[in-house]
């Protein structure tokens, strides 16, 4: 237990150190607030990630896992403009077509 504490605490430290030392670099214009705003939402996931993993019952690590290796295996979408030629058509039909016999 003491040392998922302590390694957690050294995860917190580092993004906090990492996101103080890129928000210094950064000069002052208006990507520094959204660099400030992105550097304390992932702080604050880590700090909260125990304690969703406690209330959740799962592994958190695991489930971001299979997320990520599931949308590596992902296909390519093949665009096929021929189904929605034909969706066109069909609403085409139904909205317009049939709407005017209802305004006659």
């Amino acid at each position: 237990m003491e040392s998922f504490i302590l390694s957690w605490a050294a995860s917190v430290a580092a993004a906090v150190l990492i996101g103080t030392i890129i928000g210094m670099l950064l000069p002052e214009s208006g990507i520094k607030k959204y660099v400030s705003v992105v550097t304390g939402i992932v702080v604050s996931m880590i700090i909260l990630a125990p304690a969703a993993k406690l209330l959740s019952g799962t592994d958190v690590s695991q489930t971001l896992d299979d997320a990520f290796s599931t949308i590596e295996k992902g296909e390519v979408f093949d665009y096929d403009s021929a189904h929605y030629k034909d969706y066109i058509y069909r609403l085409y039909e139904v909205y317009i077509v049939n709407g005017q016999n209802k305004n006659e």
